[in-house]
């Protein structure tokens, strides 16, 4: 290889390591963009009229930034301080069900305080508004009454009261339910991470040599300021990070680059 003519074709992967116990905490391996910017501030000595005669370079900065084509659990928790949890969760969920001989199905349990576990259950007027038209039945403790329902979280059944709801109207509930996930809570209390950052590169030379490089970050300081977009175009994940100086080692290299075979 011949580093004095070589390009760097493409950045392979980002990890990011807990300085503390050296446990992996993210990885990016879908890189669309990086980029390492390099700032010093330099301020001029001036001598006998107004020449410069010499400079005071100071305030090294190393800022990386770049995007991520999908989004990651593991850098989504660095940027906002967090740890990802695993276990059950409560959710908000949306359930259109079909009413059959005055009776319904819901698709997940609806959790709350017995009696009042659905709450409210929307029915569609010709406009096919719920919201500002529609009816509204509200959750019986016992056996429903006209403008009704009760509901049975063991059988998920939801029984309306007779003649209240035709066969086949489609009803809408919002209810509470548990589920088996992942969470990344975004705590007030809690910033952006600081961890070491690997960040490996293919290289090739001007004689078409192809090797590899890898730029290593002892105390990367994420930015904890991104966007999370959607729509038309799938979700990337913006990430950006201050290089510091190591103090604890004594070290003050804002990065190493090593390149090999």
């Amino acid at each position: 290889m011949n580093i004095d003519k070589f390009t760097i074709t493409s950045y392979d992967q980002l990890t990011g390591f807990d300085k503390a116990n050296g446990s992996l905490d993210m990885i990016l391996d879908e890189l669309s963009d990086f980029t390492f910017s390099q700032e010093e501030e330099k301020v001029d000595i001036t001598g006998k009229g107004g020449r410069t005669i010499g400079s005071l370079k100071k305030n090294k900065k190393v800022t990386g930034k770049g995007t991520n084509g999908m989004l990651s659990g593991g850098a989504l928790a660095a940027t906002l301080g967090a740890d990802i949890e695993s276990g059950e969760f409560s959710i908000r969920y949306t359930d259109t069900i079909t009413v059959t001989a005055n009776k319904g199905i819901t698709t997940e349990t609806a959790a709350g305080t017995p009696g009042n576990e659905i709450g409210t259950i929307y029915i569609r007027d010709e406009n096919n508004a719920y919201i500002s038209g529609g009816k509204k039945l509200t959750q019986a403790s016992g056996e429903p009454a006209a403008g009704e329902f009760s509901y049975n979280p063991e059988s998920k059944e939801i029984t309306f009261y007779e003649g209240d709801v035709k066969d086949g109207t489609e009803v809408i509930a919002f209810y509470d339910a548990k589920v088996t996930g992942k969470r990344i809570a975004n705590d007030a209390d809690n910033y952006s991470k600081t961890l070491q950052v690997f960040l490996d590169v293919t290289c090739t030379d001007s004689c078409d040599n192809v090797f590899h490089g890898q730029f290593i970050i002892d105390r990367a300081d994420f930015n904890g300021t991104f966007d999370l977009q959607g729509g038309s175009d799938p979700s990337t994940l913006g990430f950006e990070f201050t290089s510091l100086p190591n103090l604890c080692t004594g070290k003050t290299d804002l990065w190493k680059f090593i390149i090999f075979d």
